[in-house]
């Protein structure tokens, strides 16, 4: 079994793929969709994995990232490609792994591009645990939950810790899928 028949036993069969043609890494991203809930489609990237990635000096992990979304079209679908594939090669340069709670911004034109000014990195619990770590590969795979966020809570996130955010996010339930939802903070 690889990463995509993992993902394929939790969200179905991939839809359609997009490869990154510059990359010497054999970075994909594909799309479920209406997966795992109707209107939802995944995004989710494949190669990363190809790659140890450092959490510590003695700790590596290998890792994809996840990005659902609730009613994208043809445009909004590149963009969450692009963006995919601009996190892999930030990743890439350096091989540290992404952490719980990470925040990554996103440059000025590519946050006015897509509407969010940052991605917030955790674990995919709209999935069952199963699906967050993908054992068939040494070290293995763990599935990171890129979810957007904007400049505030980007910011809340430094000042209070990740733990607060989320206990924010499940007090307040926002829909995560969506690039239409309003700030939380």
């Amino acid at each position: 079994m690889n990463i995509i028949d993992h993902a394929e036993i939790f969200l179905g069969k991939v839809s359609q793929g997009w490869k990154e043609n510059l990359s010497s890494d054999g970075l994909q991203v594909v799309c479920f969709e209406d997966s795992p809930f109707k209107s939802v489609d995944t995004f989710f990237t494949v190669g990363l994995s190809h790659h140890e990635l450092r959490i510590s000096d003695e700790k590596k992990v290998r890792q994809e990232l996840v990005f659902p979304l609730s009613g994208s079209d043809t445009s909004t679908a590149e963009n969450m490609v692009s963006l995919l594939l601009f996190i892999c090669e930030l990743i890439l340069k350096d091989h540290n792994a992404l952490l719980r709670g990470q925040v990554i911004r996103l440059p000025v034109d590519a946050a006015k591009k897509l509407g969010f000014d940052a991605v917030y990195c955790t674990i995919p619990v709209f999935m069952g645990d199963a699906f967050a770590t993908f054992s068939g590969s040494e070290p293995p795979t763990v599935v990171v939950w890129s979810i957007p966020i904007y400049t505030s809570e980007a910011n809340y996130v430094n000042a209070n810790g990740w733990n607060k955010f989320e206990d924010l996010l499940e007090e307040k339930d926002p829909d995560l899928f969506s690039l239409e939802r309003e700030p939380i903070i």
